[in-house]
């Protein structure tokens, strides 16, 4: 589709330069492209793909086909990424509730008021 829009030149320019592209019409398209792949994202982050903690844990379990070649499954591993979900829609719930408190530590992080 062709059509006439304004587009600042030093921004272009930065563009062009630090993906690469020769043209301008390249540059254009990349950004665009790139800018529905990261909404896109966003969108899955946000949204989720509807996948619990409950149908990790089944699909990381062990089936009868992966006796023909075993996966190496960290147990451990699988835990913590269970863990780690459910500490962020834990924190995401406090946000949305509006309950939260700043500078609050990251899973598996020490507390800034606790001391050695």
């Amino acid at each position: 589709m062709k059509m006439t829009i304004e587009i600042p030149e030093d921004v272009l320019t930065e563009l062009m330069h630090l993906t690469g592209h020769q043209t301008k019409r390249d540059a254009v398209e990349f950004a665009l492209r790139e800018a529905a792949r990261r909404a896109k994202w966003r969108r899955v982050w946000s949204e989720g793909l509807g996948v619990g903690p409950d149908a990790l844990a089944a699909d990381s379990a062990a089936k009868p086909a992966d006796l023909i070649d075993a996966p190496e499954i960290d147990n451990a591993a699988v835990d913590r990424a269970l863990a780690a979900l459910a500490a962020r829609r834990a924190r995401r719930a406090r946000l949305t509730r509006g309950d939260y408190a700043l500078n609050e530590p990251s899973a598996g992080q020490p507390s800034p008021d606790a001391r050695p």
